[in-house]
């Protein structure tokens, strides 16, 4: 049993020595890749309200939300943090602090392009593609700081 946890205590002195791991450098990447394709859902769908059926962007924003935050939530979960828990408890806490989190970057995202369409007249396109930057930025943060963290090593 000691063996163990010094061989443990071992691994973790080496691992600081060591940097960023693999492990640290692939989840940015998967981040990326699969923010890339969530920022492609969002886009797409907005541009297809928006332009297609002629919503309101403030309508066509909030169905892109909707179906980029399911996309966004299971992607996260099972290829970027590689959350493993299917417990009843981990899930719900998991889908609310990740709807929390996209509840708010929507707020942030909703009154820039209030601002930037509404009050300085900028094209609405443009506006949403600013806007994107923005959200996902903050949408990382809450997910590697807050919703997915890794629990603490004793």
């Amino acid at each position: 049993m000691q063996e163990k946890q010094l061989n443990e205590q071992q691994e973790r002195q080496l691992t600081k020595k060591r940097g960023p791991q693999p492990k640290k450098q692939s989840e940015l990447v998967l981040y990326i890749i699969f923010g890339a394709l969530t920022t492609l859902v969002s886009l797409g769908s907005y541009f297809f309200c928006n332009e297609v059926f002629e919503l309101h962007y403030l309508i066509s924003n909030l169905i892109s939300w909707v179906l980029a935050v399911a996309f966004a939530y299971v992607t996260n979960k099972v290829y970027v943090f590689q959350s493993k828990g299917l417990g009843l408890a981990q899930l719900r806490r998991e889908i609310s602090l990740f709807v929390a989190a996209r509840v708010a970057s929507l707020g942030i995202e909703e009154v820039g392009l209030f601002i930037f369409i509404g009050l300085m007249d900028w094209n609405e396109n443009l506006a949403k593609l600013l806007m994107q930057v923005v959200v996902v930025v903050v949408n990382y943060v809450f997910s590697k700081l807050v919703i997915f963290k890794a629990p603490k090593e004793e």
